[in-house]
């Protein structure tokens, strides 16, 4: 499987080298930077020179943001078949579930485990505190 990180400036570059910061290397990561200046047509063009010799059908793309530009690209390729799924809402959780899980999944299976347990990566303070609080009132 490979995996394309996209995002806004430098974002998805980051990205992978903070998950090879704790996973090591993960070497089907494939980031691609939306700069200032481009625009939609430019971000495809980057998008199919990086998928052009990959299987659609074990391409996954996690996107930074829902309807972005990076986003609308990522749909573009997978509305053409080009890639098999995109992902918005990219974060350091997400990609590391997707580091340690890539070689097991398939795209569709590791959509919907992502999907399934993305609530998970998400955690306030304020709220785990009040459920810490409710519990100790019984």
């Amino acid at each position: 499987m490979q995996v394309v990180l996209i995002g806004h400036g430098h974002t998805a570059e980051a990205m992978k080298g903070a998950v090879e910061m704790i996973f090591g290397e993960v070497a089907d990561f494939y980031p691609v930077a939306f700069l200032p200046k481009e625009g939609l047509q430019d971000l495809i063009t980057k998008m199919k020179t990086v998928t052009d010799d990959f299987e659609a059908k074990d391409t996954l793309v996690i996107a930074d943001l829902f309807a972005g530009t990076p986003y609308n690209a990522a749909a573009t390729l997978a509305l053409q078949h080009e890639v098999q799924d995109v992902i918005a809402g990219m974060s350091l959780p997400i990609c590391l579930e997707i580091a340690s899980q890539m070689n097991q999944l398939s795209v569709t299976e590791l959509v919907t485990y992502v999907m399934k347990n993305s609530r998970d990566y998400t955690k306030a303070l304020s709220i785990i505190n009040q459920e810490q609080a409710a519990e100790e009132d019984f």
